[in-house]
């Protein structure tokens, strides 16, 4: 599959967080969740969201972490 890559959360094949992001993804006592920016599109303004990088979705702390 030349050119397409995955991305769940943060940059691709990076692991790197998104603005958005509160902790690393994959982080102990975080969740995915909607972005607060884009709803959950991804989009803002007919572009890709800056704040989840065009996922829709953002790490968050859950818990008493």
């Amino acid at each position: 599959m030349t050119g397409n890559s995955v991305t769940t959360n943060g940059n691709a094949a990076s692991g790197a967080p998104s603005p958005g992001d509160e902790a690393e993804p994959g982080a102990p006592q975080t969740a995915e969740n909607s972005c607060r920016d884009c709803g959950g599109t991804g989009r803002l303004d007919g572009e890709n969201c800056p704040t989840c990088e065009g996922t829709g979705l953002v790490t968050v702390t859950v818990g008493d972490a």
